[in-house]
């Protein structure tokens, strides 16, 4: 996300909020106005974030209030003054807010967020941006690590194909070799080099790999060779 140019600080107080003294103090450009007035107010200009106030009713379990949400249609939020106990923060991720202020964050902690977040980043703790992207990342993982097990079809040479179809067959290593005109010590050479690119143990781990998931019943004729 682009950076933003405005900070909209949400607050019911007359009185210009700490958190919009601070934000003054570094040279960001801010405003403060009452929830009640922007709910009103039109769309706002591209670049503004807004600063939301903590209300336990704004976040929970299942997902943010309806309030926070047409907050969000006007510009991207964050909450401060926030009760660690009371926050759950993976849902605040998933709800698309920008970071989350605790309000016993020390002073420099806080400018570290504003300025962060002011910059177009999200301002969470490393380790919940650790763990969420592992939870992302677990199914394109598993995805790989399985795709990785699957056999390379395209490294078996012709006959290697030819022999695995005739196994299929029910052949045996003899009838391999009168079939292709070769001798059953190259078949047995031949199904060894197949097994070890399909990681096969035997014929029929062979043929599984080679049918995907689908069940094989081996004829009664494989025999080991």
């Amino acid at each position: 996300m682009d950076k933003f140019n405005k900070l909209v600080v949400i607050t019911e107080q007359e009185s210009p909020h700490s958190l919009v003294l601070l934000a003054q103090s570094v040279g960001l450009q801010v405003e403060q106005k009452s929830r009640i007035a922007l709910m009103a107010a039109a769309e706002q200009k591209a670049g503004t974030l807004f600063a939301c106030p903590y209300l336990s009713s704004d976040l929970n379990k299942k997902g943010l209030s309806i309030e926070l949400q047409y907050l969000q249609k006007k510009a991207p939020c964050f909450l401060f003054q926030a009760e660690r106990s009371m926050v759950d923060i993976k849902m605040a991720v998933y709800s698309g807010i920008r970071g989350v202020v605790f309000r016993d964050e020390q002073l420099d902690r806080v400018l570290t967020a504003l300025k962060t977040m002011m910059n177009g980043q999200l301002y969470y703790s490393r380790p919940i941006m650790s763990e969420l992207l592992d939870e992302m990342l677990k199914p394109k993982l598993a995805l790989a690590q399985q795709s990785a097990k699957l056999p390379d079809s395209n490294l078996l040479t012709r006959q290697e194909k030819r022999i695995i179809q005739l196994v299929a067959e029910g052949a045996r290593n003899k009838e391999i070799a009168e079939q292709l005109n070769i001798s059953a010590h190259t078949v047995k050479a031949h199904l060894s080099a197949i097994f070890r690119k399909t990681q096969a143990r035997n014929r029929v781990e062979l043929l599984r790999s080679q049918q995907g998931s689908a069940r094989y019943d081996a004829p009664a004729s494989f025999k080991a060779f």
